[in-house]
């Protein structure tokens, strides 16, 4: 009597007799198995009739050439010479900046102010009659609820769409792959809507953009404020001509930040959008739908023999 354990030869190894074993009873209960994959198949229809399919966008970028230009050796210049500030490390790009700066909460909060962004994105909670937001209801948001409630899970309420909100669906939506090969990283955006997606990716891009320019903008004229004011005082000539070194290159800068090319980041490209849905991928899933119901029938099979096994000596 083996007590259900699994019989080994003296190698270890499974005997043939245990596996002809298991198939014989697969096969006394052959109807499971298709009746699994009948299942799996039915379960993938279901969700493939009621899945959001994706259309994938992508914008390719690349470093600003007035952004990735020569700089002085020390990013402070001669102004470090004055300060006793060492240029011991280098500045961090503009397209460096770029790339963070996409999930960042402040191009969030500009992208909130577009309505068209925000309606489209949260086209369920938004009542274009009332024109005011409202929490959407729906079956599977109050089993949600009912579930955490169960299990102890904290709740929050609802929150009207905000800068907070679109700065999360960024984060949750929104890819950057950067290539150790290229210069170039590709941004990526997965939406059921092709005609809004490479809008709101081109939109992001500018925002960014325009972002970094305008910080660039702000910095450079109080720096040049601050330098020409210490020109009209300084004397010695060494001191002076550091000052102007400096101030050559803040120029320089603010020639950059008010210009009309892109300031950190040069689309490759156009947007790309793919001319079909690439998630959910149905062959893909009606296969794994069917061998997961192969397995499942199998399974079945065998516990339910374990079941007709066990109960034996109660009835005799």
């Amino acid at each position: 009597m083996n007590n259900g354990a699994v019989m080994t030869d003296g190698d270890g190894a499974v005997p043939p007799a245990f596996i002809h074993g298991v198939l014989a009873t697969i096969r006394r209960r052959w109807w499971l198995l298709p009746a699994g994959m009948l299942a799996g198949l039915l379960l993938a229809g279901v969700y493939l009739a009621r899945a959001q399919y994706l259309y994938s966008s992508e914008l390719k970028v690349y470093a600003a050439p007035s952004s990735s230009g020569s700089r002085p050796q020390s990013p402070l210049g001669g102004l470090a010479a004055l300060t006793g500030l060492g240029g011991g490390s280098e500045a961090v790009s503009p397209f460096r900046f770029y790339l963070d700066g996409v999930y960042s909460p402040e191009v969030a909060n500009r992208m909130a102010r577009d309505p068209a962004v925000m309606h489209t994105i949260f086209a369920g909670e938004w009542d274009a009659r009332a024109k005011a937001w409202r929490q959407p209801s729906s079956l599977s948001g109050a089993l949600r609820g009912l579930v955490a409630g169960l299990l102890g899970l904290p709740q929050f309420g609802w929150q009207a769409p905000d800068a907070n909100r679109l700065q999360g669906f960024i984060a949750d939506n929104v890819t950057i792959r950067q290539s150790v090969k290229t210069p170039i990283a590709t941004i990526g955006f997965d939406y059921p809507d092709p005609v809004f997606a490479p809008k709101f990716i081109l939109k992001l891009h500018q925002t960014v953009d325009d972002y970094l320019r305008e910080q660039q903008a702000a910095r450079t004229r109080g720096n040049i404020a601050y330098l020409a004011g210490k020109l009209e005082t300084v004397t010695l000539a060494e001191q002076r001509q550091a000052l102007v070194t400096s101030l050559t290159e803040q120029e320089r800068l603010a020639m950059l930040a008010y210009g009309n090319a892109p300031y950190a980041a040069d689309p490759f490209d156009q947007v790309t959008v793919s001319a079909e849905p690439t998630r959910p991928r149905p062959i893909p899933l009606l296969i794994g739908a069917l061998v997961a119901g192969l397995i499942l029938g199998a399974v079945a099979a065998l516990l339910l023999a374990w079941r007709a096994s066990a109960a034996r000596p109660l009835n005799g």
